[in-house]
């Protein structure tokens, strides 16, 4: 089963590939143990853990094409695989200066394809295969999906952090967004209809807003959702913070709130217009996890957070007339 690129990652610092209705992320021994011990109210907010899977990487001297591939089966997502974008998959090829590069003249989302070709590279040199974690393709079934990740939490380290690790996290929270709202822009994704191209937000200029700059990216968001969409969103976020403040001593530490919609379907209510989902799950932990510190209380820096971004919809959702939109003025 071949893995190639994934065009609509948005956020992260792995490169995630895709496979037969599936994505594929650099495996994390306590990423994975956490889906397998998931609160089963929590898994309808996240996408389904799959198996763990090994994954090797070859290139073809002559030409350069470089095979991803697991020799495993893959079926349990494979339905959802029907969209425009799953059917025309993309792989890697090698330049001849060793350099590993996204095999496509599509527009393409370069600060993603360069954590994918990391990855990718990574895979060349090694003379064992690389074990990946498959998770169900969320935006599978979208044709143009939007999507906007937010890492949420006042604190992104967790406790096995190196001295160094733990000060770079504490000084990115601290000069950002993070820190007062609990919530920073890690990345964003909008189709434009107009120039049938998307526009693009990475988590360097999620770094750099204030709070302003914040819920502007939110609001143009949700602006392009359509009113129906967006009241659905916010129904979503509700929904998972009144769970998460019933979650005794949990701490989701770095991980992130994944929102999309699909720019070219109607607006709509239905369940499955919208995505929601509490991803990223490497450095969380609970009660009895390993041999973590023991917390008590809800994450609050994570309920705050969920608050913020509910705040910044807010002037949308509530009292302006929301039209599904294309235009996405990304900020200089």
């Amino acid at each position: 089963m071949e893995l190639t690129a994934f065009r609509h990652q948005v956020g992260g610092h792995f490169g995630i590939l895709l496979c037969n209705g599936h994505v594929a992320k650099p495996s994390n021994l306590r990423e994975m143990a956490f889906y397998k011990v998931m609160n089963s109210e929590l898994k309808h907010f996240s996408p389904a853990f799959c198996k763990e899977v090994d994954v090797r990487a070859t290139v073809n001297p002559s030409t350069g094409q470089i095979v991803v591939e697991t020799l495993e089966k893959l079926d349990c997502h494979k339905k959802k695989s029907s969209s425009k974008h799953e059917r025309s998959s993309t792989g890697f090829r090698q330049t001849t200066d060793g350099r590993v590069t996204v095999d496509t003249e599509k527009q393409w989302n370069p600060w993603a394809a360069g954590c994918q070709c990391k990855v990718v590279e990574r895979m060349l040199k090694e003379l064992e295969p690389t074990p990946f974690l498959l998770l169900e393709n969320v935006v599978a079934h979208y044709t143009r999906p939007c999507v906007l990740d937010l890492k949420i939490g006042t604190r992104q380290h967790g406790d096995d952090a190196s001295e160094s690790k733990r000060h770079r996290q504490l000084m990115k929270c601290r000069h950002s967004t993070s820190a007062t709202l609990g919530v920073r822009v890690v990345g964003m994704q909008l189709y434009e209809a107009e120039t049938k191209s998307y526009s693009y937000v990475e988590k360097q200029e999620g770094r750099r807003i204030d709070a302003a700059g914040f819920r502007g990216y939110v609001k143009r968001f949700i602006k392009c959702c359509g009113r129906s969409r967006a009241a659905r969103i916010r129904q979503k976020l509700s929904k998972l913070r009144s769970l998460l403040a019933e979650f005794e001593g949990y701490r989701f530490f770095s991980a992130s709130i994944l929102i999309a919609f699909d720019a070219e379907a109607a607006d709509s209510s239905s369940d499955d217009a919208v995505k929601v989902c509490i991803i990223d799950f490497a450095h969380s932990t609970f009660s009895g996890f390993f041999e973590d510190l023991a917390y008590s209380g809800a994450d609050e820096g994570c309920l705050l957070g969920l608050d913020s971004i509910v705040e910044a919809m807010e002037p949308i959702v509530s009292k302006d007339p929301v039209t599904p939109s294309s235009s996405f003025e990304k900020k200089k």
